[in-house]
């Protein structure tokens, strides 16, 4: 019995040891601790006459170094790097296209900040500041199909069978768009209730879009009450009427960008298109509905 007793307190030793001897080697050798790179917020900046309102909502940064893709993080975002030395540092804005967290993108129209040599050190963490632009006529071929910041007059059409038109909010009203440039001093209103229980407007008519497969951005900036559809007619031999999205209500001035591009593609045979915007009621209720700064683009 002893013997056993002896045999059995030599193995669980030995065992202890060899589990001492593997964690000890896990934390032995070239450990690498990284360098951090730190991004609060993306900002952008437009030519106001022919881009429209510097308005976004760029949620995310897409980092790449030395041309090799890192990841997308939501911002604010402290990004752990391996690399040291001088490297170059490239970060794409990122969006939720149609609104949805699961679809982040890199937004095609805006150009990516660069910085061409940035020295990364361990536990150094290096806050950046990124901006953006569209990208102007020089460097690609943007086209703005359709801007409406209802500050000159209203370019959307109210629609046959809509109970009541978008007006423009009185000027400089508290509850309007706004940005920190003056630039803006009106924004388009519907009001729904009593007797009034839908609305939909629509861009003109759309012609000569890519149909190829291209991003084709719709931006809506919004504020309201309740939900709203966003979608698209195409006329064929007759109106076809394509849903798209439906929007929830938000207390707060947001923003959605909606690729039309694949139903585009889709629909290839349309004399042309138009985007609509629509709500509905219930009867005995109301909704308030505020947009802004709707633009229509895309890469030909």
């Amino acid at each position: 019995m002893k013997v056993l007793r002896y045999i059995f307190s030599l193995f669980i030793a030995s065992m202890f040891a060899l589990m001492t001897f593997s964690s000890c080697n896990n934390f032995e050798g070239s450990q690498e601790i990284p360098a951090y790179i730190h991004v609060d917020t993306f900002l952008l900046t437009t030519n106001y006459e022919i881009e429209g309102a510097a308005s976004h909502k760029i949620t995310d940064v897409w980092l790449y170094i030395d041309n090799n893709l890192q990841g997308c993080y939501e911002m604010p975002a402290t990004i752990p790097v391996l690399e040291r030395g001088k490297h170059k540092i490239t970060i794409y804005p990122g969006i939720k296209l149609n609104g949805i967290s699961s679809t982040r993108t890199i937004n095609p129209f805006y150009k990516p900040y660069i910085i061409e040599e940035l020295e990364l050190e361990e536990k150094v963490i290096d806050t950046i500041h990124p901006s953006t632009t569209y990208y102007s006529k020089d460097e690609s071929t943007l086209e703005f199909a359709f801007k409406d910041d209802f500050e000159r007059q209203i370019f959307v059409e109210d629609s046959n069978g809509s109970d009541t038109a978008i007006i423009r909010t009185d000027r400089d009203a508290p509850e309007r768009w706004d940005d920190e440039f003056n630039n803006s001093h009106y924004s388009g209103y519907v009001w729904l209730g009593d007797t009034i229980n839908n609305f939909c407007f629509t861009s003109t008519e759309l012609r000569d879009l890519p149909n190829q497969g291209n991003s084709i951005f719709l931006e809506i900036d919004y504020k309201c009450t309740e939900v709203f559809e966003v979608g698209l007619y195409a006329k064929i031999s007759q109106m076809e009427i394509i849903p798209l999205v439906y929007v929830n209500p938000s207390p707060t001035w947001n923003k959605i960008y909606i690729n039309i591009g694949p139903s585009i593609t889709d629909t290839k045979d349309a004399e042309y298109f138009k985007f609509y915007i629509a709500g509905m009621i219930d009867k005995n209720s109301e909704a308030e509905y505020y947009f802004d700064n709707l633009k229509l683009v895309y890469r030909d």
